[in-house]
């Protein structure tokens, strides 16, 4: 008992004094490049005049851009609905190359945090838009997660989204929150079931609610 104790102490210790010599060179790697200010204070790495939160740090989905024929209603009403949380309002975009504006667009928008890192970006729409239909073949939902489908559900309609039946045609129609499965297609072997349901919101865009 003492003897195996006695090795699994020493594989212990041999471990500990890899992890020591291989660790700093994993943090340095891992580390983004740091400044420093006249004294030699090392400081966290910022952007040009930017915002962390708005930053794409490797690659993943940041933000989803929908036009709105009317900011402060379509702010309102993803606030209502899904209890997203307004980040920062902008009027115009300056493009900045060695330190000179070269670029100026008087665009106007907002993020929106959608949770979990994502962004809702919500930009005037142009002064010919035209809703999304079935023509838009670039763009057919948004999808959100959701934790309880018919309380989300409702409060997307009480916000002032509507409805967005789909039909299958054969003459059924989803309509509403409804458990849905995603029949698997081989080498797949297991169907992805989930309960879901479509609402139009105040710019035409198809929201899709997925229980999770």
């Amino acid at each position: 008992m003492s003897s195996h104790r006695n090795s699994i102490n020493r594989q212990i210790t041999h471990l500990c004094a890899a992890l020591a010599m291989v660790s700093p060179s994993l943090v340095k790697a891992a580390d983004p490049p740091a400044r420093r200010d006249s004294a030699g204070t090392q400081q966290a790495p910022a952007s040009e005049g930017g915002k962390d939160i708005h930053l794409l740090h490797g690659s993943g989905l940041h933000h989803v851009n929908v036009r709105a024929f009317d900011m402060d209603k379509s702010i309102a009403f993803y606030e209502q609905a899904f209890g997203f949380r307004l980040l920062f309002r902008w009027d115009g975009v300056d493009a900045i190359r060695d330190g000179q504006v070269y670029f100026r667009n008087p665009l106007r928008g907002a993020h929106l945090d959608m949770g979990d890192g994502q962004i809702l970006e919500l930009i005037p729409a142009p002064d010919k838009a035209v809703r999304p239909d079935d023509r838009a073949s670039s763009f057919n939902h948004i999808g959100l997660r959701v934790s309880h489908l018919e309380e989300t559900y409702a409060r997307a309609l009480a916000a002032g989204a509507k409805p967005h039946p789909i039909q299958d045609g054969s003459g059924g129609v989803w309509d509403g929150p409804t458990t849905i499965r995603l029949k698997a297609r081989p080498p797949f072997q297991r169907s992805f079931v989930v309960r879901a349901a479509h609402v139009e919101g105040p710019n035409g865009e198809i929201i899709e609610l997925f229980e999770s």
